[in-house]
């Protein structure tokens, strides 16, 4: 079942239970890819863990598109995987799997119960309380250490849920889900009650409403012949990228060619430039990073994220893409 809005724990496994991540290389490229993927598809990350053969997310897709976004995330990664370590055949065991996800305990411990997995290792599940703690929080493929405050909050994950720890400060809600990660730690056995709801429905985590809730719809949709599938949106034609560009040069005042050279010869207008090119033509990143001169739809990925940090210093720099999207809009504005 898949609807805007929806949140999902997905899960991957390595095929064959292989390892997947053979090297740090490995870690970071999929990390630049889920960037990349999130961009696109405008979905929301909550949290992840990368393990050595396979890997959790806990998302948020306001457009309902976790099947297209899936898609485009294990496709670029085993397509790069296959050919950087020369292995044939799948790299990821078939169908992600993916269950929706409600309420605001089930979300916190869902959590915890991804950012854990780094210390239920063979190796480390009868180790000493004080080593199991140093391995979770040395750990570098998750985002446990911006939730605990023991590293830097990343960029790419949004800590909605960390309000949920209910103190004043936000570096009061960190060490307080370190101490809620810890105590689960120290406990030699599992989460209480977690097996059983992680396993209470096929499809869904939350409580006996929200799964019934998600039986009827799924019952309905049976009932009236449609088919699963990613919400039907309009197909986004949007605007062309070369009158986004001219636009944008003439705002700067500098040639279009000079946007679209490779380095840092246009400065802020090329970032200006790829942020309003995702925004308002439809196409990929990959085609987007084509015309601006950069070699993989990563560099784009890495531009938008400049462009956040960019736009939340200098007010004026948002005001000039809000002005610029409000030319588009007037359907009389031509370039």
């Amino acid at each position: 079942m898949r609807f805007a809005g929806a949140k999902y724990h997905i899960t991957v496994r390595g095929n064959g239970r292989q390892t997947i991540f053979l090297d740090e290389a490995d870690y970071e490229r999929f990390l630049a890819q889920l960037d990349a993927a999130r961009a696109e598809d405008q979905v929301v990350v909550y949290a992840y863990v990368l393990m050595p053969n396979h890997y959790h997310l806990l998302i948020e897709t306001p457009l309902g598109n976790v099947q297209r976004f899936m898609q485009r995330l294990n496709t670029a990664y085993s397509m790069y995987f296959r050919y950087k370590h020369r292995r044939p055949g799948h790299c990821l065991q078939g169908r992600y799997g993916a269950k929706l996800v409600s309420g605001d305990e089930y979300l916190l411990r869902l959590t915890r119960y991804l950012h854990l997995n780094p210390v239920k290792t063979k190796a480390l599940e009868t180790a000493p309380m004080a080593v199991r703690m140093k391995a979770l929080e040395a750990y570098r493929w998750s985002s446990y250490r911006g939730y605990a405050g023991v590293g830097k909050p990343e960029e790419r994950i949004a800590y909605r849920w960390l309000a949920l720890m209910g103190r004043r400060t936000e570096r009061g809600n960190r060490a307080a889900y370190r101490r809620y990660a810890e105590a689960m730690v120290r406990k030699p056995e599992p989460d209480e009650g977690l097996k059983e709801w992680l396993d209470a429905h096929r499809y869904a985590v939350g409580d006996q409403r929200f799964r019934d809730e998600i039986d009827e719809r799924l019952y309905a949709a049976r009932m009236s012949q449609v088919q699963t599938g990613d919400i039907q949106w309009p197909e986004r034609t949007g605007v062309e990228i070369e009158r986004v560009l001219k636009a944008v040069a003439e705002d700067e005042g500098i040639e279009v060619e000079r946007l679209c050279r490779h380095g840092r010869t246009a400065g802020k207008g090329k970032v200006l430039a790829v942020e309003l090119c995702c925004r308002l033509t439809g196409r990929s990143q990959r085609e987007v990073a084509r015309r601006l001169g950069y070699g993989s739809e990563g560099a784009v990925s890495k531009q938008r994220g400049l462009w956040r940090r960019l736009s939340g210093e200098d007010p004026r720099l948002a005001r000039r893409l809000q002005r610029l999207e409000r030319l588009f809009a007037n359907s009389s504005f031509q370039v």
